[in-house]
Protein backbone atom coordinates (compact mmCIF):
# COMPACT_ATOMS: atom_id res chain seq x y z
CA UNK A 1 0.00 0.00 0.00
CA UNK A 2 2.41 2.48 0.92
CA UNK A 3 5.53 1.08 -1.66
CA UNK A 4 4.87 4.05 -4.17
CA UNK A 5 4.91 6.87 -1.38
CA UNK A 6 8.07 5.38 0.52
CA UNK A 7 9.67 4.77 -2.79
CA UNK A 8 9.56 8.54 -3.72
CA UNK A 9 10.55 9.36 -0.36
CA UNK A 10 14.04 7.78 -0.60
CA UNK A 11 14.57 9.15 -3.83
CA UNK A 12 13.57 12.57 -2.55
CA UNK A 13 15.93 11.92 0.28
CA UNK A 14 19.01 11.06 -1.34
CA UNK A 15 18.64 13.41 -4.03
CA UNK A 16 18.09 16.39 -1.70
CA UNK A 17 21.22 18.77 -1.40
CA UNK A 18 23.11 20.81 0.88
CA UNK A 19 21.62 24.07 -1.22
CA UNK A 20 18.53 22.82 -1.48
CA UNK A 21 18.61 22.28 2.83
CA UNK A 22 20.09 25.96 3.23
CA UNK A 23 17.08 26.87 1.09
CA UNK A 24 14.66 25.60 3.44
CA UNK A 25 16.46 27.61 6.54
CA UNK A 26 15.96 31.23 4.08
CA UNK A 27 12.27 30.06 3.02
CA UNK A 28 9.48 32.14 5.18
CA UNK A 29 7.09 30.01 7.18
CA UNK A 30 5.18 32.28 8.99
CA UNK A 31 3.71 34.13 6.58
CA UNK A 32 0.02 36.00 6.81
CA UNK A 33 -2.20 33.06 5.73
CA UNK A 34 -0.14 30.67 7.62
CA UNK A 35 -0.67 32.32 10.78
CA UNK A 36 -4.57 33.43 9.80
CA UNK A 37 -5.02 29.70 9.39
CA UNK A 38 -3.48 28.32 12.55
CA UNK A 39 -5.50 30.79 14.36
CA UNK A 40 -9.11 30.09 12.94
CA UNK A 41 -8.38 26.21 13.00
CA UNK A 42 -7.43 26.48 16.33
CA UNK A 43 -10.71 27.93 17.47
CA UNK A 44 -12.69 25.91 15.47
CA UNK A 45 -11.29 22.65 17.02
CA UNK A 46 -11.46 24.29 20.48
CA UNK A 47 -15.33 25.06 19.84
CA UNK A 48 -16.27 22.17 18.69
CA UNK A 49 -14.23 20.08 21.67
CA UNK A 50 -15.97 22.71 24.38
CA UNK A 51 -19.55 21.46 23.15
CA UNK A 52 -19.10 18.41 22.37
CA UNK A 53 -17.45 17.70 26.02
CA UNK A 54 -19.79 19.50 27.84
CA UNK A 55 -23.38 18.08 25.92
CA UNK A 56 -21.74 14.30 26.63
CA UNK A 57 -21.49 14.76 30.43
CA UNK A 58 -25.11 16.45 30.42
CA UNK A 59 -26.24 14.28 28.36
CA UNK A 60 -24.83 10.95 30.74
CA UNK A 61 -26.65 12.26 34.11
CA UNK A 62 -29.74 13.43 32.04
CA UNK A 63 -33.04 10.79 32.66
CA UNK A 64 -32.82 8.23 30.10
CA UNK A 65 -29.75 8.67 29.15
CA UNK A 66 -27.57 7.68 32.28
CA UNK A 67 -27.84 4.28 32.41
CA UNK A 68 -25.94 3.23 29.84
CA UNK A 69 -23.01 5.92 29.82
CA UNK A 70 -21.47 4.97 27.07
CA UNK A 71 -24.25 5.21 24.36
CA UNK A 72 -24.30 8.69 24.81
CA UNK A 73 -20.38 9.16 24.12
CA UNK A 74 -20.88 6.62 20.84
CA UNK A 75 -24.20 8.93 19.70
CA UNK A 76 -22.49 12.20 20.30
CA UNK A 77 -19.27 10.83 18.22
CA UNK A 78 -21.87 9.80 15.30
CA UNK A 79 -23.60 12.73 14.86
CA UNK A 80 -20.48 14.96 14.77
CA UNK A 81 -18.82 12.39 12.17
CA UNK A 82 -21.85 11.98 9.58
CA UNK A 83 -22.06 14.79 7.92
CA UNK A 84 -18.06 14.52 6.77
CA UNK A 85 -19.78 11.68 4.91
CA UNK A 86 -22.92 13.18 3.34
CA UNK A 87 -21.63 16.40 2.76
CA UNK A 88 -17.93 15.30 1.37
CA UNK A 89 -18.75 15.70 -2.80
CA UNK A 90 -20.46 19.57 -1.67
CA UNK A 91 -17.40 20.66 0.57
CA UNK A 92 -15.03 19.32 -2.42
CA UNK A 93 -16.60 21.22 -5.15
CA UNK A 94 -16.93 24.36 -3.09
CA UNK A 95 -13.14 23.83 -2.25
CA UNK A 96 -11.71 23.40 -5.88
CA UNK A 97 -14.69 25.92 -7.53
CA UNK A 98 -14.59 28.88 -4.82
CA UNK A 99 -12.19 30.99 -3.00
CA UNK A 100 -11.01 28.59 -0.46
CA UNK A 101 -10.53 31.60 2.23
CA UNK A 102 -14.13 32.91 1.41
CA UNK A 103 -15.17 28.93 2.15
CA UNK A 104 -13.71 29.20 5.23
CA UNK A 105 -15.41 32.68 6.12
CA UNK A 106 -18.95 30.94 4.92
CA UNK A 107 -18.66 27.90 7.52
CA UNK A 108 -17.19 30.19 10.21
CA UNK A 109 -20.49 32.61 9.90
CA UNK A 110 -22.57 29.32 9.92
CA UNK A 111 -20.67 28.14 13.10
CA UNK A 112 -21.91 31.32 14.77
CA UNK A 113 -25.88 29.95 14.06
CA UNK A 114 -25.11 26.60 14.79
CA UNK A 115 -23.36 27.56 18.42
CA UNK A 116 -26.29 30.12 19.42
CA UNK A 117 -28.88 27.09 18.47
CA UNK A 118 -26.88 24.56 20.83
CA UNK A 119 -26.61 27.05 23.73
CA UNK A 120 -30.81 26.73 22.90
CA UNK A 121 -30.61 23.07 23.07
CA UNK A 122 -28.92 23.15 26.22
CA UNK A 123 -30.61 25.24 28.10
CA UNK A 124 -33.76 23.32 26.83
CA UNK A 125 -32.00 20.13 28.51
CA UNK A 126 -32.96 18.10 25.35
CA UNK A 127 -30.61 15.42 24.80
CA UNK A 128 -32.23 15.01 21.26
CA UNK A 129 -31.93 18.56 20.08
CA UNK A 130 -28.07 18.73 21.64
CA UNK A 131 -27.69 15.80 19.00
CA UNK A 132 -28.94 17.15 15.64
CA UNK A 133 -26.80 20.70 16.66
CA UNK A 134 -23.78 18.62 16.74
CA UNK A 135 -24.88 17.26 13.71
CA UNK A 136 -25.21 20.56 11.94
CA UNK A 137 -21.38 21.49 13.73
CA UNK A 138 -19.84 18.53 12.03
CA UNK A 139 -21.88 19.95 8.72
CA UNK A 140 -20.48 23.31 9.17
CA UNK A 141 -16.42 21.87 9.91
CA UNK A 142 -17.21 19.69 7.16
CA UNK A 143 -17.14 22.36 4.69
CA UNK A 144 -14.06 24.11 6.87
CA UNK A 145 -11.94 21.14 6.58
CA UNK A 146 -10.89 20.60 2.73
CA UNK A 147 -10.43 24.29 2.49
CA UNK A 148 -8.34 24.64 5.20
CA UNK A 149 -6.41 21.47 4.35
CA UNK A 150 -5.37 22.33 0.34
CA UNK A 151 -4.70 26.43 1.57
CA UNK A 152 -1.69 25.10 3.43
CA UNK A 153 0.29 24.22 0.51
CA UNK A 154 -0.85 27.86 -1.11
CA UNK A 155 0.34 30.01 2.18
CA UNK A 156 4.14 27.74 2.61
CA UNK A 157 6.40 27.12 0.52
CA UNK A 158 6.89 23.33 -0.37
CA UNK A 159 9.98 22.87 1.46
CA UNK A 160 8.37 23.72 4.60
CA UNK A 161 5.02 22.04 4.22
CA UNK A 162 5.90 18.84 6.84
CA UNK A 163 6.83 21.22 9.30
CA UNK A 164 3.54 23.28 9.02
CA UNK A 165 1.68 20.10 9.34
CA UNK A 166 3.44 19.68 12.79
CA UNK A 167 2.57 23.48 13.89
CA UNK A 168 -0.99 22.98 12.32
CA UNK A 169 -1.33 19.38 14.05
CA UNK A 170 0.37 20.90 17.87
CA UNK A 171 -2.29 23.75 17.52
CA UNK A 172 -4.83 21.91 16.62
CA UNK A 173 -4.26 19.67 19.25
CA UNK A 174 -3.61 22.35 21.98
CA UNK A 175 -7.08 23.33 21.22
CA UNK A 176 -8.62 19.62 21.71
CA UNK A 177 -7.13 20.07 25.03
CA UNK A 178 -8.42 23.10 25.76
CA UNK A 179 -11.89 22.67 24.61
CA UNK A 180 -12.21 19.45 26.34
CA UNK A 181 -10.94 20.49 29.32
CA UNK A 182 -12.98 23.56 29.59
CA UNK A 183 -15.77 21.74 28.41
CA UNK A 184 -15.49 19.13 31.59
CA UNK A 185 -14.85 22.24 33.84
CA UNK A 186 -17.71 23.67 32.73
CA UNK A 187 -19.73 20.87 33.19
CA UNK A 188 -18.46 20.73 36.84
CA UNK A 189 -18.77 24.25 37.56
CA UNK A 190 -22.74 24.45 36.36
CA UNK A 191 -23.85 20.99 37.38
CA UNK A 192 -25.69 20.34 41.04
CA UNK A 193 -23.43 17.21 43.04
CA UNK A 194 -24.59 14.95 45.92
CA UNK A 195 -22.57 13.83 48.82
CA UNK A 196 -20.91 11.69 47.19
CA UNK A 197 -19.88 13.62 44.21
CA UNK A 198 -21.67 12.15 41.60
CA UNK A 199 -24.29 14.62 39.36
CA UNK A 200 -27.86 14.33 40.40
CA UNK A 201 -29.98 13.41 37.66
CA UNK A 202 -31.16 16.17 35.80
CA UNK A 203 -28.57 18.80 36.90
CA UNK A 204 -26.33 18.92 34.38
CA UNK A 205 -25.25 22.51 32.69
CA UNK A 206 -28.25 24.09 34.45
CA UNK A 207 -26.41 26.63 36.66
CA UNK A 208 -25.02 29.40 35.99
CA UNK A 209 -25.62 28.43 32.90
CA UNK A 210 -24.08 31.74 31.43
CA UNK A 211 -20.84 30.72 31.62
CA UNK A 212 -20.47 27.86 29.14
CA UNK A 213 -22.71 30.00 27.06
CA UNK A 214 -20.32 33.09 26.78
CA UNK A 215 -17.49 30.52 26.38
CA UNK A 216 -18.73 29.20 23.24
CA UNK A 217 -20.43 32.41 21.65
CA UNK A 218 -17.03 33.94 22.24
CA UNK A 219 -14.93 31.12 21.01
CA UNK A 220 -17.01 31.47 17.73
CA UNK A 221 -16.99 34.86 16.90
CA UNK A 222 -12.91 34.87 17.33
CA UNK A 223 -12.99 32.23 14.85
CA UNK A 224 -14.93 34.24 12.59
CA UNK A 225 -13.04 37.41 12.84
CA UNK A 226 -9.59 35.27 12.83
CA UNK A 227 -11.22 33.57 9.59
CA UNK A 228 -11.11 37.13 7.54
CA UNK A 229 -7.15 37.94 7.95
CA UNK A 230 -7.06 34.75 5.79
CA UNK A 231 -5.33 36.00 2.45
CA UNK A 232 -7.63 35.23 -0.88
CA UNK A 233 -6.71 31.99 -3.01
CA UNK A 234 -7.72 31.99 -6.06
CA UNK A 235 -10.11 29.25 -7.24
CA UNK A 236 -8.48 26.41 -8.02
CA UNK A 237 -10.78 25.00 -10.50
CA UNK A 238 -13.78 27.29 -10.96
CA UNK A 239 -15.32 25.32 -13.93
CA UNK A 240 -15.92 22.41 -11.90
CA UNK A 241 -19.55 21.61 -12.09
CA UNK A 242 -21.62 21.15 -9.42
CA UNK A 243 -22.34 17.55 -7.74
CA UNK A 244 -26.01 17.04 -8.53
CA UNK A 245 -26.30 13.45 -7.25
CA UNK A 246 -23.79 13.36 -4.06
CA UNK A 247 -23.68 9.41 -3.83
CA UNK A 248 -22.68 9.98 -7.37
CA UNK A 249 -20.09 12.52 -6.46
CA UNK A 250 -18.20 10.78 -4.06
CA UNK A 251 -18.42 7.51 -6.00
CA UNK A 252 -16.30 9.70 -8.64
CA UNK A 253 -14.04 11.91 -6.02
CA UNK A 254 -13.04 7.79 -4.31
CA UNK A 255 -12.37 6.56 -8.05
CA UNK A 256 -10.34 9.73 -8.61
CA UNK A 257 -7.92 9.04 -5.47
CA UNK A 258 -7.76 5.43 -5.69
CA UNK A 259 -6.47 5.89 -9.40
CA UNK A 260 -3.84 7.74 -7.90
CA UNK A 261 -2.11 4.69 -6.34
CA UNK A 262 0.41 6.47 -4.00
CA UNK A 263 -1.86 8.88 -2.92
CA UNK A 264 -4.46 6.03 -2.13
CA UNK A 265 -2.02 4.36 0.53
CA UNK A 266 -1.07 7.37 2.07
CA UNK A 267 -5.41 8.05 2.58
CA UNK A 268 -6.00 4.80 4.02
CA UNK A 269 -3.24 4.52 6.30
CA UNK A 270 -3.75 8.19 7.24
CA UNK A 271 -7.74 7.35 7.70
CA UNK A 272 -6.63 4.03 10.01
CA UNK A 273 -4.67 7.19 12.32
CA UNK A 274 -8.40 8.93 12.67
CA UNK A 275 -9.90 6.07 13.51
CA UNK A 276 -7.47 4.68 16.15
CA UNK A 277 -7.45 7.86 17.50
CA UNK A 278 -11.58 7.79 17.78
CA UNK A 279 -10.93 4.56 19.63
CA UNK A 280 -8.65 6.04 21.65
CA UNK A 281 -10.56 9.28 22.83
CA UNK A 282 -14.03 8.05 23.36
CA UNK A 283 -12.39 4.72 25.55
CA UNK A 284 -9.87 7.59 27.22
CA UNK A 285 -12.93 9.14 29.09
CA UNK A 286 -14.48 5.32 29.81
CA UNK A 287 -11.36 4.17 30.70
CA UNK A 288 -11.10 6.95 33.33
CA UNK A 289 -14.58 6.78 34.98
CA UNK A 290 -14.82 3.41 34.97
CA UNK A 291 -11.52 1.53 35.23
CA UNK A 292 -9.74 3.86 37.13
CA UNK A 293 -12.71 4.95 39.07
CA UNK A 294 -11.97 8.95 38.85
CA UNK A 295 -14.37 12.15 38.39
CA UNK A 296 -15.02 13.43 34.92
CA UNK A 297 -12.82 16.37 35.35
CA UNK A 298 -9.80 13.83 36.28
CA UNK A 299 -11.02 11.95 33.20
CA UNK A 300 -10.81 14.92 31.21
CA UNK A 301 -7.17 15.69 32.30
CA UNK A 302 -6.44 11.83 30.80
CA UNK A 303 -7.91 13.31 27.90
CA UNK A 304 -6.14 16.53 28.37
CA UNK A 305 -2.72 14.22 28.53
CA UNK A 306 -3.09 12.38 24.97
CA UNK A 307 -4.04 15.38 23.56
CA UNK A 308 -0.71 16.79 24.24
CA UNK A 309 1.52 13.91 23.33
CA UNK A 310 -0.70 14.35 20.42
CA UNK A 311 0.81 17.77 19.58
CA UNK A 312 4.56 16.88 21.21
CA UNK A 313 4.38 14.10 18.58
CA UNK A 314 3.38 16.22 15.92
CA UNK A 315 6.58 18.95 17.08
CA UNK A 316 8.35 16.79 16.82
CA UNK A 317 7.37 14.66 13.27
CA UNK A 318 7.90 18.44 11.83
CA UNK A 319 11.07 19.39 13.27
CA UNK A 320 12.31 15.81 12.10
CA UNK A 321 10.92 16.12 8.42
CA UNK A 322 11.75 19.72 8.26
CA UNK A 323 12.83 20.19 4.58
CA UNK A 324 11.46 16.80 3.48
CA UNK A 325 8.81 14.07 3.80
CA UNK A 326 9.98 11.60 6.26
CA UNK A 327 7.88 8.68 5.59
CA UNK A 328 10.15 6.13 7.71
CA UNK A 329 8.85 7.45 10.52
CA UNK A 330 5.56 5.37 9.63
CA UNK A 331 6.30 1.92 10.56
CA UNK A 332 9.12 2.85 13.67
CA UNK A 333 5.79 4.90 15.11
CA UNK A 334 3.40 1.99 14.14
CA UNK A 335 5.32 -0.09 16.42
CA UNK A 336 5.65 2.56 19.72
CA UNK A 337 1.34 2.74 18.76
CA UNK A 338 1.68 -1.12 19.56
CA UNK A 339 3.75 -1.35 22.97
CA UNK A 340 2.18 1.63 24.81
CA UNK A 341 -1.40 0.33 23.84
CA UNK A 342 -0.55 -3.26 25.54
CA UNK A 343 1.06 -1.51 28.49
CA UNK A 344 -2.06 0.58 28.83
CA UNK A 345 -4.00 -2.66 28.53
CA UNK A 346 -1.97 -3.83 31.56
CA UNK A 347 -3.17 -1.06 34.34
CA UNK A 348 -4.00 -2.26 37.36
CA UNK A 349 -7.91 -2.02 37.55
CA UNK A 350 -9.00 0.31 40.48
CA UNK A 351 -11.79 -1.35 43.15
CA UNK A 352 -13.26 1.58 45.07
CA UNK A 353 -16.70 -0.27 45.77
CA UNK A 354 -18.70 2.89 44.46
CA UNK A 355 -16.61 5.86 45.27
CA UNK A 356 -14.33 7.97 43.50
CA UNK A 357 -10.76 6.86 43.12
CA UNK A 358 -8.11 9.15 43.80
CA UNK A 359 -5.87 10.93 40.74
CA UNK A 360 -3.14 9.93 42.64
CA UNK A 361 -3.02 6.30 42.55
CA UNK A 362 -0.63 4.37 41.22
CA UNK A 363 -3.29 3.21 38.31
CA UNK A 364 -4.36 6.88 37.29
CA UNK A 365 -0.80 8.02 37.40
CA UNK A 366 0.79 4.75 35.14
CA UNK A 367 -1.86 5.13 32.65
CA UNK A 368 -1.09 8.90 32.62
CA UNK A 369 1.90 8.29 30.87
CA UNK A 370 1.31 5.68 29.09
CA UNK A 371 -1.56 7.52 27.16
CA UNK A 372 1.28 10.56 26.72
CA UNK A 373 3.07 8.33 24.61
CA UNK A 374 0.89 6.62 23.04
CA UNK A 375 -0.48 9.91 21.76
CA UNK A 376 3.24 10.85 20.93
CA UNK A 377 3.50 7.86 18.60
CA UNK A 378 0.08 8.38 17.19
CA UNK A 379 1.13 11.94 15.99
CA UNK A 380 4.67 10.48 14.79
CA UNK A 381 2.48 7.66 12.21
CA UNK A 382 0.28 10.56 11.08
CA UNK A 383 2.33 14.03 10.39
CA UNK A 384 4.28 12.47 7.19
CA UNK A 385 1.30 10.93 5.82
CA UNK A 386 -0.28 14.55 6.19
CA UNK A 387 1.96 16.06 4.47
CA UNK A 388 2.55 14.02 1.78
CA UNK A 389 -1.05 13.94 0.32
CA UNK A 390 -0.93 16.87 0.51
CA UNK A 391 1.92 17.69 -1.55
CA UNK A 392 1.44 15.38 -4.21
CA UNK A 393 -2.10 15.69 -4.97
CA UNK A 394 -2.78 17.84 -8.17
CA UNK A 395 -3.18 21.79 -7.42
CA UNK A 396 -6.16 21.51 -9.65
CA UNK A 397 -8.00 18.62 -7.95
CA UNK A 398 -6.75 18.69 -4.49
CA UNK A 399 -10.06 19.88 -3.29
CA UNK A 400 -11.50 16.69 -4.87
CA UNK A 401 -8.41 14.50 -3.52
CA UNK A 402 -8.76 16.03 -0.01
CA UNK A 403 -12.59 15.68 -0.18
CA UNK A 404 -11.82 11.75 -0.52
CA UNK A 405 -9.67 11.55 2.15
CA UNK A 406 -11.41 13.29 4.30
CA UNK A 407 -14.59 11.02 3.22
CA UNK A 408 -12.34 7.56 4.15
CA UNK A 409 -11.04 9.21 7.69
CA UNK A 410 -14.33 10.00 8.95
CA UNK A 411 -16.01 7.05 7.51
CA UNK A 412 -12.80 5.39 9.71
CA UNK A 413 -13.76 7.27 12.39
CA UNK A 414 -17.60 6.59 12.41
CA UNK A 415 -16.56 2.66 12.07
CA UNK A 416 -14.45 3.23 15.41
CA UNK A 417 -16.71 4.34 16.67
CA UNK A 418 -19.26 1.90 16.38
CA UNK A 419 -16.96 -0.45 17.10
CA UNK A 420 -16.12 1.23 20.58
CA UNK A 421 -19.67 0.86 20.98
CA UNK A 422 -19.90 -2.99 20.43
CA UNK A 423 -16.69 -3.24 22.36
CA UNK A 424 -18.21 -1.55 25.52
CA UNK A 425 -21.68 -2.21 25.31
CA UNK A 426 -22.96 -4.70 28.37
CA UNK A 427 -25.34 -6.27 25.82
CA UNK A 428 -22.45 -6.84 23.46
CA UNK A 429 -18.90 -7.84 24.38
CA UNK A 430 -19.13 -6.00 27.53
CA UNK A 431 -15.16 -5.23 27.57
CA UNK A 432 -13.34 -2.84 29.80
CA UNK A 433 -11.58 0.30 29.21
CA UNK A 434 -8.61 -2.27 29.96
CA UNK A 435 -9.91 -4.61 27.16
CA UNK A 436 -10.12 -1.96 24.62
CA UNK A 437 -6.47 -0.89 24.27
CA UNK A 438 -5.31 -4.23 23.63
CA UNK A 439 -7.81 -4.24 20.50
CA UNK A 440 -6.24 -1.15 19.90
CA UNK A 441 -2.93 -2.85 19.86
CA UNK A 442 -4.21 -5.66 17.99
CA UNK A 443 -5.62 -4.19 15.28
CA UNK A 444 -2.40 -1.81 14.76
CA UNK A 445 -0.10 -4.83 13.92
CA UNK A 446 -1.41 -5.64 10.46
CA UNK A 447 -0.78 -1.92 9.61
CA UNK A 448 2.39 -1.73 11.30
CA UNK A 449 3.35 -5.10 9.34
CA UNK A 450 2.25 -3.14 5.80
CA UNK A 451 4.07 -0.17 6.56
CA UNK A 452 7.39 -2.42 7.29
CA UNK A 453 6.77 -4.37 4.19
CA UNK A 454 6.62 -1.10 1.79
CA UNK A 455 9.37 0.63 3.04
CA UNK A 456 11.79 -2.66 2.98
CA UNK A 457 10.61 -3.25 -0.81
CA UNK A 458 10.94 0.34 -1.71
Amino acid sequence: MFKSAIRNHKLNSKNMSKETKDNVKTERLWTRGFIALLLTQFLVAFNDNLFRWLIIPIGKCTSGWSENPTRIITLGGICFLVPFLVFTPYAGYCSDRFSRNRVIVGAKIAEVVVILCGIAAIIAHSVSFMMIVLFFLGAQSAFFSPAKYSSLPMAVPESRIAEANGLYSATTLGACIGGQFLGGFLFDQTTRFNEQSQPILDSGGTLHWYLWAAALLTVAVLGLITSLFIPHFKAAAPETPFPRNPCTQIFRDLRFLISHRALFGIAMASSFFWGLATLAQSNTDFFGTKYLMVSQTHAMVLLVIITIGLAIGALLAGRISRGQIMMSLVPKAAVGIIFFAVLLGLTPAVRTGGSLSSPLSLSYIYAAVFLFLLGAAAEMFDIPLQAAIQVRAPQEHRGRILAAYNFFSFLSMALFMVFFGILTDKNSLGLSGAGVWFVAAVITVPVWFAARKAWQRA
